[in-house]
């Protein structure tokens, strides 16, 4: 697995989560942290594509009114 530009901080999570889930020898634990895991990753997933589309509107606003373009009442 491969982890893209992690700060120190997070690296450091990473390794006790990992740790946490080698030492687990409970397989219902295991499956409530793996289901505790997807849901983040998919909320976080779901904050950056509503980041994202924010971004994408306020930069389409700042050209519309840079440039002269009224995108948004026609």
């Amino acid at each position: 697995m491969t982890n893209h530009h992690l700060s120190v901080e997070q690296k450091f999570h990473l390794e006790a989560a990992f740790r946490e889930i080698d030492a687990c020898q409970d397989i219902e634990m295991l499956r409530q942290l793996t289901k505790q895991i997807i849901t983040a990753q998919e909320n976080e997933k779901a904050f950056a594509r509503e980041a994202l589309v924010q971004v994408r509107r306020e930069m389409e606003a700042a050209a519309a009114k840079r440039f002269g373009f009224d995108w948004g009442t026609k």
